[in-house]
């Protein structure tokens, strides 16, 4: 601002009006990606300039319907907090800590999720954009229809029993193999899944594979363990199952089994009365 004097020359004033009354946000890292199920946490910046006098700010978010948020202090480990003074006179920021959680009973699809972070007092408003990106998460679980992690053959001769394979994750999974674990029973048992290998397994989908199993003819009667396990070309998931095999021997062997002990009394009765009669 200028003002003329008499003389006709000039006299330059200073202008020494106050600065605007504003709160400013910040956020270093706006925009932040991770796997669904994952907390998101967002530290954001806080400086109130203008005032005369500290002031307190209520704090706000509006996240995406399926989520939780709560907001906490930047530093150490403080409680949930819904407000916080300011002083206009500092020259550094204040800083909080914005979480979001997704609810623990829905898993988020893939996808990017925009939130509103704002912060008032009275007409004193501002707002910050943030952004959590879900991304898809790969996992999967193999398990029995009934539950059971057992169950019965006789060497020599082929078993089928059912095992499930669910996709748990929020991402298809593609060209998936099932086999056994070659170390996973004794040698000599063949043992057989159908389907071996499954072109795409959607999110949340289950399929049923029929495992056959046969032992040798040569193993002995008894429990054993055999692995069942399954994963996609790229070994990004994986999953397996341990199964016990009680193995019996066949049926013909226990009535051969039978006649020999008969055989073996018949001729320890004809020993005893041949030898008593003497």
């Amino acid at each position: 601002m200028q003002k003329s004097c008499a003389s006709g020359s000039t006299i330059s004033v200073l202008n020494d009006e106050a600065p605007a009354e504003k709160i400013e946000l910040t956020c270093q890292y706006p925009v932040l990606s991770s796997y669904a199920g994952i907390n998101y946490s967002f530290n954001i910046s806080l400086q109130y300039t203008g005032g005369k006098d500290p002031k307190t700010f209520d704090l706000k978010a509006t996240v995406p319907q399926g989520f939780n948020y709560t907001i906490s202090p930047g530093y150490g480990e403080g409680s949930e907090i819904r407000a916080i003074r300011l002083d206009p006179t500092k020259a550094y920021p204040e800083s909080i800590k914005l979480n979001i959680t997704p609810y623990i009973w829905k898993i988020p699809a893939p996808g990017s999720y925009p939130i509103v972070f704002e912060v008032s007092s009275g007409d004193l408003k501002s707002s910050i954009q943030l952004t959590a990106i879900v991304t898809a998460n790969y996992d999967m679980k193999m398990s029995t229809p009934d539950g059971r992690l057992n169950t019965e053959a006789t060497a020599g001769e082929e078993k089928t029993f059912i095992v499930k394979l669910t996709n748990t994750g929020t991402g298809d999974l593609e060209k998936v193999t099932v086999e056994s674990l070659s170390t996973g029973h004794p040698s000599g048992w063949t043992v057989t899944c159908k389907p071996d290998k499954i072109d795409i397994l959607k999110s949340g989908e289950s399929k049923e594979i029929q495992v056959v199993v046969k032992p040798s003819d040569k193993t002995i009667a008894g429990d054993y363990m055999m692995t069942i396990q399954a994963e996609p070309e790229g070994r990004y998931a994986f999953t397996n199952l341990e199964i016990r095999v009680t193995v019996m021997t066949p049926t013909i062997w226990g009535w051969v089994g039978v006649g020999i002990v008969v055989l073996v009394i018949i001729a320890l009765a004809v020993i005893f009365i041949r030898f008593g009669r003497r």
